[in-house]
């Protein structure tokens, strides 16, 4: 990697590691780790499907607001809380109806500990990282 580039991740339809028994996200994480702690991250767009109500049975590889908090906590933990609220979250993929992705926001904002600068976009906005 050179030192001088920017990068931007986006990931689709992502299930958490414990609930799909694997250890592609922890992975991940340690090969972007360097991105972020040298600030070349310049946002992360990932999914949050469902609230946290949804039975986990029934996630279909996708991520509640807890289960999205547990796996940036993992990042965090590998890189520190400054570098990981330095990198725009943006939440992509809430199911409708609106009153689900309101709850979405509210969730992710209750378990929002580390601080983490959380993005909603919205169709036709520009977004700038």
């Amino acid at each position: 990697m050179r030192s001088h580039d920017d990068y931007l991740l986006y990931l689709g339809d992502t299930g958490a590691d414990e609930l799909e028994q694997s250890h592609q996200l922890q992975a991940l994480w340690q090969a972007i780790g360097p991105l972020v702690r040298a600030g070349q991250l310049k946002a992360l767009f990932i999914e949050t499907s469902y609230a946290n109500e949804q039975p986990e049975k029934l996630l279909f590889g996708h991520l509640t607001p807890a289960r999205l908090m547990q796996e940036l906590a993992a990042l965090g933990q590998l890189v520190g809380p400054g570098a990981m609220r330095a990198v725009p979250i943006v939440i992509t993929h809430r199911k409708p109806p609106a009153a689900n992705e309101a709850t979405i926001a509210r969730q992710l904002a209750a378990a929002n500990a580390l601080g983490l600068r959380l993005v909603y976009p919205v169709q036709g906005q520009r977004l700038q990282f």
